[in-house]
């Protein structure tokens, strides 16, 4: 059996009945599982606690995204998400019936219908995740009302003018964007490619302003592993939009109190956070979860492991991420936050989250592009620990293990990157030879290692002990 309206039975029924008597309120660029598992998720808990009483119309944003609109359609815009994982230490298991979304339009097929979204004084917010790839600039040709521009800041640009030429300046114009996508300064890279659009098509100084004047654009931070349901749990029904959810997650948002009092997710206990600066919640990401994430990769890599729960479960690895993250990253970020606390505790569930039974992270993915991420992940925090405290031992011992991957012979990634390949033209016969050149490479890590107290010559010991012992004795001696 589908899950439709008509298969609904007790409390989602009923959440079902509640829900779609509420009218529009947010319109939804991207119908893919992240915000299927997060956004339509935690505005269907608004919902639930009578906080926001709005549903939302989906699009897609690219005709690739058409089959599951029409999934959409055929299950009355109902789907499932299962949350699995750890919470204080206990394993959480449920699963949910999300009665959110009311509409879903193939922007290919029915643009004409997504413009008379733009026209309704009820709609308020607008939400996106087109990827990272999609907040991009591309030189369009302005589009006519049947043919929707290729790409979504386009699209968006149109979707703003047709509101702009149906409501004018009355109050109920106005419109927030809160893009999801996960990009620095999302809301704001967005607005100025809307508002390039805007020149190119010579949409007038009085448009300009009403854009600068009635359309808020936030910046936004997003956390949450959103994957596709597997059929394990089994379900009761057949669902072709069903998700996987850890229960950790995290939305920050640089917004108005306008957005605030529109979706108060906070006052209802969601783990939504208003702020009129975002970028503790971005530096705490960085390198508590994805530079650990990072860090943690290579080595499982070179010690035969496959997932992230392989790693944790290891006795000297799991040791070593602990206190990596412990000893090493929290401390050295401290000073650049401003409330310690919150990051300490954005830590312990980071590593309650890596030992999620439910979630396969392949190490193989993480550890893709392994050179540009330490750059940004790894190196600005071992910088700032040596400065702290003189060591960094766990965080040079993870640039070392990014190193072995590309040392011709030990590469278990073999990935187009032009870092890679200048990193592989480094490795010598002679250790200290190739430690000196590649740390000293400013184009691979931004800054001269060689020129960092202890950096050297932990790299070197690292190194040695994993190439005549192993990675794991390596990681012991620390």
């Amino acid at each position: 059996m589908r899950l439709h309206a008509g298969a609904l039975e007790g409390e989602a029924r009923a959440s079902f009945e509640r829900a779609r008597a509420m009218p529009v309120r947010v319109v939804q660029i991207g119908e893919g599982i992240f915000l299927r598992g997060f956004v339509d998720w935690l505005v269907h808990r608004l919902n639930e606690s009578g906080a926001f009483q709005g549903r939302i119309a989906v699009v897609n944003p690219r005709p690739s995204g058409a089959h599951h609109i029409q999934q959409w359609q055929e299950q009355d815009g109902l789907y499932t998400v299962l949350v699995r994982g750890l919470r204080d230490g206990r394993s959480v298991q449920y699963a949910e019936v999300v009665t959110s979304v009311a509409r879903a339009y193939d922007s290919t097929r029915a643009w004409g219908q997504v413009l008379e979204l733009a026209r309704d004084p009820l709609v308020e917010i607008a939400v996106s995740n087109t990827t990272e790839l999609g907040i991009r600039y591309e030189p369009v040709p302005r589009p006519t009302a049947d043919v929707p521009p290729a790409t979504y800041p386009a699209k968006l640009t149109q979707f703003l003018y047709e509101r702009y030429a149906a409501l004018g300046w009355q109050e109920e114009s106005r419109l927030i964007v809160v893009p999801c996508e996960l990009i620095d300064d999302n809301g704001q890279q967005l607005r100025s490619m809307v508002e390039r659009h805007a020149a190119d098509w010579q949409l007038g100084k009085d448009f300009d302003r009403w854009l600068r004047a009635r359309v808020e654009f936030c910046d936004t931070l997003v956390d949450r592993i959103v994957t596709p349901y597997t059929g394990d749990p089994p379900l009761a029904y057949e669902d072709h939009l069903a998700v996987t959810v850890e229960p950790y997650y995290l939305f920050a948002i640089r917004g108005s109190d306008r957005l605030k009092s529109l979706w108060p997710f906070e006052d209802v206990g969601l783990n939504v956070h208003y702020a009129d600066d975002i970028r503790d919640f971005r530096l705490q990401k960085l390198r508590a979860l994805n530079g650990t994430h990072t860090a943690l990769a290579n080595l499982g890599l070179m010690a035969g492991l496959e997932t992230v729960l392989d790693v944790m479960t290891h006795p000297t690895l799991s040791r070593y991420v602990h206190q990596l993250v412990e000893e090493e990253i929290v401390p050295a970020t401290e000073p650049r936050v401003s409330e310690p606390e919150r990051l300490r505790a954005f830590a312990r569930d980071v590593l309650e989250r890596f030992q999620n039974p439910y979630l396969e992270h392949r190490l193989r993915s993480i550890a893709m592009n392994a050179i540009s991420k330490a750059r940004i992940r790894l190196v600005p925090t071992l910088l700032d620990a040596v400065e702290r405290s003189g060591d960094a031992r766990r965080l040079t011992a993870a640039v070392a293990a990014i190193c072995l991957a590309y040392r011709p012979g030990m590469e278990h990634t073999a990935e187009p990157d032009p870092a890679a390949e200048r990193l592989r033209g480094w490795w010598q016969n002679d250790l200290s030879a190739s430690a000196q050149v590649i740390l000293s490479d400013t184009a691979l890590w931004s800054t001269d290692l060689t020129q960092v107290p202890g950096v050297l010559e932990g790299w070197v010991r690292f190194v040695d002990t994993a190439l005549r012992q192993g990675p794991v004795q390596a990681v012991a001696s620390l």
